[in-house]
């Protein structure tokens, strides 16, 4: 069985991705943010924004581990950013990226802990 890939690989692939879409939902709200149910321009300007804020912390901060919680922090806000924008347009899209948001909070949380722990 292949061994996992350590907490610190899993940080740069978490920042790296953070940062690809955070800058895709600069360059592209219109079309993007929708997908998250944030049919606002600026909503998804704002996410991306954060996205983008923490990106390079995940990758090359030392410590990590508090950018790590920090996005996982982040992911809550955003979900509930989700569900809220959701409501006021009837849509079911930010509920299901709020589900999704929530989940990959969970494995943030535990890169988090096991960086802070020097695993």
């Amino acid at each position: 069985m292949p061994e996992s890939p350590s907490p610190d690989r899993k940080a740069t692939f978490v920042g790296v991705g953070s940062g690809v879409i955070g800058a895709a939902l600069l360059v592209k709200p219109d079309a993007l943010g929708p997908l998250l149910g944030l049919a606002r321009r600026r909503d998804a300007q704002l996410v991306g924004v954060v996205d983008l804020a923490l990106a390079p912390g995940i990758v090359i901060g030392r410590p990590r581990w508090p950018w790590m919680a920090a996005r996982a922090a982040a992911n809550v806000g955003i979900a509930a950013l989700c569900v809220a924008r959701d409501r006021e347009q009837l849509g079911r899209r930010g509920h299901h990226a709020a589900a999704a948001l929530l989940a990959v909070t969970l494995a943030d949380l535990k890169v988090a802990g096991d960086l802070r722990a020097g695993r």
